[in-house]
């Protein structure tokens, strides 16, 4: 168990790294990308965009906490996740999170596991099929919107495509592109990475058959197991994600729970507001910018 939640970490964390790097340059620079190695842990961070699901912090233990938070403040990024997983629940680590002012953030998220092999049909009224050049503008917009992100962020999110290691998939509703997904494979593990539907295509059964597609995917490439991610279902929020998970065969992995600055929310900020840190854009509390002990406190 313990060695599949690492892979599980480390699939995950050379995807990101993988789309934050080889994104075309001027994406890049519209959104103030960098991916940084930091110890056991990964750095994401995109300074020109005001959205937690783009900072975020991947395997910080103890020994990282300060280093990260210093690259988040340098960077003048006000709003950000420290995932922590599950093992590290009783450590230290809680404990200096609060210490700093970064809180327990209201949703935590669930890793799943699955062998690599097929999901089985899926019914679906809508035609499947790999993505194509042509599909990118499409694919990208899809996707932000799913992740209430600006459309300037879209380019980002299909920016795997037709690169090594990344294939993208797509829903067609009257020969128009309604749902996008993608995965990225590395060795024996994949990582679905993120898919998104757009709200008139959706209760169609697009996102299962999204997963079955991808999954065959894995296995012709030889993958052994594939790895994904979703958040915990909590009260008035319902998530159909963690249920269509469960029925193409995944299996509850370990809860990584996640930490922002005090009074950090995931709001859908207009491009205006999200792009280029406008002054008026609502801001979190900085109390974890003035409590930040020395490494190795």
């Amino acid at each position: 168990m313990r060695e599949l939640i690492r892979r599980s970490e480390s699939i995950e964390r050379a995807a990101w790294s993988d789309l934050y790097r080889r994104a075309p340059w001027r994406v890049r620079r519209r959104l103030g990308l960098q991916a940084v190695e930091l110890g056991q842990a990964t750095l994401l961070s995109a300074s020109r965009v005001d959205h937690l699901f783009l900072n975020r912090a991947i395997g910080v233990g103890s020994n990282e906490l300060a280093p990260a938070l210093d690259h988040f403040e340098g960077r003048n990024i006000g709003r950000f996740w420290i995932h922590m997983g599950s093992q590290l629940r009783y450590s230290e680590l809680p404990r200096l999170l609060r210490k700093r002012g970064i809180a327990p953030y209201p949703r935590s998220w669930m890793k799943f596991v699955r062998p690599a092999s097929a999901a089985g049909s899926a019914k679906c009224e809508l035609r499947i099929r790999p993505a194509e050049k042509a599909d990118a503008a499409r694919v990208g917009q899809i996707l932000a919107s799913g992740f209430d992100l600006p459309e300037e962020a879209g380019p980002l999110l299909a920016a795997g495509m037709g690169l090594d290691g990344w294939d993208y998939f797509v829903a067609e509703a009257e020969h128009a592109v309604v749902a996008a997904s993608a995965i990225y494979s590395r060795g024996e593990d994949g990582y679905l990475a993120f898919a998104a539907t757009l709200p008139r295509a959706r209760k169609q059964g697009c996102q299962r058959a999204l997963m079955a597609a991808r999954l065959e995917s894995a296995e012709r490439l030889g993958c052994r197991q594939v790895f994904t991610d979703t958040g915990m279902p909590v009260e008035g929020e319902p998530n159909s994600s963690y249920r269509n998970l469960l029925r193409v065969g995944f299996d509850e992995l370990h809860v990584r729970d996640n930490f922002a600055p005090e009074g950090s929310r995931w709001r859908n900020l207009p491009s205006s507001d999200a792009i280029a840190k406008s002054t008026v854009s609502p801001k979190p509390s900085r109390t974890w910018r003035r409590v930040v002990a020395p490494s190795g406190s």
